[in-house]
């Protein structure tokens, strides 16, 4: 893989953990996290320049995605669980 295009991977891939962090509701930032970090381990080893671009354009309507999905999240605020209250305990 040329370095512009590993450079543009890395780049993507960061913002597309840095984006789903922004969801309000646990689940839905766990699961794009997982995801994410799943697709990008599954094609890392693509060497093809053709398929790599294509999975490239992929990734980005994929960003495109959770950034709307983020914005519509944020409308509709919800209560957090349990698991996210996570506290220091008491002694």
């Amino acid at each position: 893989m040329a370095a512009s295009s590993r450079a543009q991977v890395l780049d993507l891939y960061r913002a597309m953990l840095r984006e789903s962090k922004h969801f309000s509701a646990y689940n839905y930032r766990m699961y794009a996290v997982r995801r994410i970090r799943d697709a990008f381990r599954e094609n890392k080893s693509v060497k093809d320049p053709v398929e790599i671009q294509a999975l490239v354009n992929k990734a980005k309507r994929d960003l495109e995605i959770i950034r709307r999905q983020v914005h519509i999240g944020q409308l509709y605020s919800t209560d957090k669980l349990i698991i996210e209250n996570q506290e220091t305990p008491r002694t």
